[in-house]
């Protein structure tokens, strides 16, 4: 998290001593539970856990929601659990009632919504009078995002163009793998019926490491837009897996020559922190997003109790519980973000034009704001950086010199 005074271009500090310093004693507990656990002091961090846990009343404050979280996570840790209870889109309170509560968290909340608009624009910018759009989406969920994609293309000077969407998402466990792509796809298409866009919709239940990209590729002739709106930190990283890896992903992305990619991640790093400094980091981080939920959602709803338990809940299990291949929640900050997709081929688009608009479209209150610093768009609450979208682009090989290329002349 970045403090709302960072320079352009500058990479910010985490932010979270500034956030420690204003939470109640016993979220600062939780730091000293993970000490005594990361020391071996098995009989003091139980006593920690257990008195952070008997005193979280049923319905506090975000600091008290935050702290039953984190301690429950921390008691599964001391009892010897690594397995982080996987990928939270693996196991869940059930599809329907997962769906229900990410809709309340997209349209009642800009912590969702932020990213969608934002890489939208950048979407929209690099098509511009395009008659047709192949979209690949990993980790295309519910299909959220691209309502507000074909509202603005329903409304385009001259027709929207036909749209091709390529939505790419994990199985489903049980008898049907592919349930929850063909509801999205009949939820996007219902969307593109009524506003009249021409759409096809095609699934792939995968994890995003098996996908043949060049055969997605090859399905269509029109340019491509690769969107990744909260997927690409689940793919390990080169220390965790040497070959399938979000590097060889990024990589295999670029081969397709995509028009656009557009990513949004929070910005925040669990990725290649030891314990005891991610679970600070992942205090700071949740505590600010259960702030942010305090400030807009009704407290005694069932879809506010799955946003937190559930959805957050088990990325706040398998940041501090899991290790190794089993942590999948591997967030990093827009900076590491940044050189890494460098480092595989890609170069920046600008953001800054994006950032009235999106402000604007957002109707931020309760101290949420916009901020360019490019080359991300950043969502801030109250100073801190909560999430980072950007734009990138196959990086341009300039044609070689008329020196270097009269070396490989062939003579007359």
């Amino acid at each position: 998290m970045s403090s709302a005074g960072t320079g352009p271009g500058q990479q910010p500090s985490s932010g979270t001593q500034q956030t420690h310093t204003r939470r109640r004693p016993f979220l600062s507990r939780l730091l000293a539970a993970g000490e005594a656990i990361e020391a071996g002091q098995g009989e003091r961090a139980r006593a920690l856990i257990e008195g952070i846990l008997q005193g979280v009343p049923e319905a506090g404050d975000a600091s008290e929601r935050i702290s039953g979280v984190f301690g429950r996570a921390l008691l599964a840790r001391l009892d010897g659990d690594r397995s982080g209870d996987g990928n939270l889109y693996l196991r869940s309170a059930g599809p329907r009632d997962m769906l229900a509560a990410f809709q309340l968290l997209v349209h009642a909340t800009p912590l969702i919504r932020f990213g969608y608009l934002s890489a939208n624009a950048a979407i929209l910018e690099a098509f511009q009078g395009e008659e047709e759009i192949h979209l690949i989406d990993i980790g295309v969920g519910g299909g959220t995002q691209w309502p507000f994609l074909l509202h603005r293309l329903a409304s385009r000077p001259g027709g929207p163009p036909r749209v091709r969407l390529t939505g790419i998402d994990l199985p489903c466990r049980g008898p049907d793998p592919e349930q929850r792509l063909r509801w999205a796809g009949a939820y996007i298409g219902g969307w593109a019926e009524r506003l009249g866009v021409p759409f096809e919709f095609h699934g792939i239940a995968s994890a995003v490491e098996r996908v043949d990209w060049s055969r997605i590729a090859s399905r269509s002739t029109a340019p491509i837009a690769v969107n990744a709106a909260f997927a690409l930190h689940h793919v390990p990283d080169a220390s965790v897996h040497p070959i399938v890896n979000r590097d060889a992903i990024l990589t295999q992305i670029r081969a397709i020559s995509p028009r656009v990619l557009t990513l949004v991640e929070p910005d925040v790093e669990h990725n290649a922190q030891p314990f005891l400094p991610r679970l600070s980091e992942a205090i700071g981080h949740y505590y600010a997003v259960f702030q942010a939920l305090d400030a807009l959602l009704p407290p005694h709803i069932a879809a506010r109790e799955t946003i937190e338990q559930v959805f957050f809940g088990q990325e706040v299990m398998n940041v501090v519980v899991g290790e190794g291949a089993a942590r999948v929640e591997r967030h990093e900050r827009r900076g590491a973000w940044q050189r890494r997709l460098r480092m595989n081929g890609f170069e920046p688009l600008r953001i800054a034009p994006h950032e009235a608009p999106v402000r604007a479209a957002l109707r931020l209150k309760q101290g949420f704001d916009v901020r360019a610093d490019e080359p991300a768009l950043l969502l801030m609450r109250n100073g801190i950086s909560l999430l980072a979208t950007s734009a990138w682009q196959p990086r341009q090989v300039p044609p070689p010199s008329r020196f270097l290329s009269g070396l490989f002349r062939r003579a007359p």
